[in-house]
């Protein structure tokens, strides 16, 4: 399926280029360009350098028969997360996180995070709006905690699903906001994440968040996104 991307990207700065199938002049990475690709097998992690392929393909949303519009990106890397680029990343292993999954099934996000001796959260918080009745839309966060710290890296609304045991939260338009990686890709000893911070089902949004650049109380600093609707 092919995705609307609506992104860009500057020299020097952060970067993400998923591979996969796009629109005509959608695709950030260009045909030729170095980036590193994030690959992940089991418990090994690295980012590899790697030349982007981008060749012209066929887009079943808007191409006539024998029309090729599209532009697939992909390079000779398999299993990649994603394609990334921009200070601090380097070429070589990157530390993932053990992730263990502590929700109860109601909520949708709740996650702890080991990263060597260090712990984090992930957390779903919501609230009743202020100007809303009892049964209304919510409020929500998804937080990063660790320890007595507490950051909000996503923010959307949700409801709650009357009656359904296996699924008490619903969060945005029936969006599917989730982890893509947690590891040290700054090499800093700090966790760093790859969220999709999508609040709507036909939308994806990762976005890359550093501890390299965090400012102030932040744990983490976003430093890259990309939008991609879906067909």
């Amino acid at each position: 399926m092919l995705s609307l991307l609506l992104a860009f990207a500057l020299p020097g700065a952060h970067a993400l280029q998923p591979p996969g199938n796009f629109h005509q002049g959608e695709a950030v990475a260009r045909h030729g360009e170095r980036w590193l690709a994030l690959r992940v097998q089991a418990d090994d992690g690295r980012l590899e350098t790697t030349r982007v392929r981008v060749r012209k393909v066929f887009d079943e949303i808007v191409d006539a028969e024998g029309q090729a519009t599209g532009s697939e990106v992909g390079s000779d890397k398999t299993d990649v997360v994603t394609y990334l680029r921009g200070p601090g990343l380097h070429a070589g292993p990157v530390a993932q996180a053990r992730i263990e999954n502590t929700a109860d099934g109601r909520d949708p996000i709740a996650q702890t995070l080991h990263l060597g001796d260090r712990h984090y959260r992930l957390a779903t918080r919501c609230d009743a709006a202020a100007d809303s009745a009892v049964d209304g839309p919510l409020v929500c966060a998804i937080d990063l905690i660790e320890g007595e710290r507490r950051q909000v890296l996503v923010q959307m609304s949700g409801h709650r699903n009357e009656g359904n045991a296996v699924m008490g939260l619903s969060l945005g338009d029936d969006a599917s906001p989730h982890l893509m990686f947690a590891g040290d890709l700054d090499r800093d000893g700090r966790l760093d994440l790859i969220f999709n911070a999508t609040d709507h089902y036909n939308v994806s949004r990762p976005v890359l968040f550093l501890s390299g650049a965090a400012e102030g109380d932040e744990l983490l600093h976003a430093v890259a996104e990309y939008s991609a609707v879906g067909c």
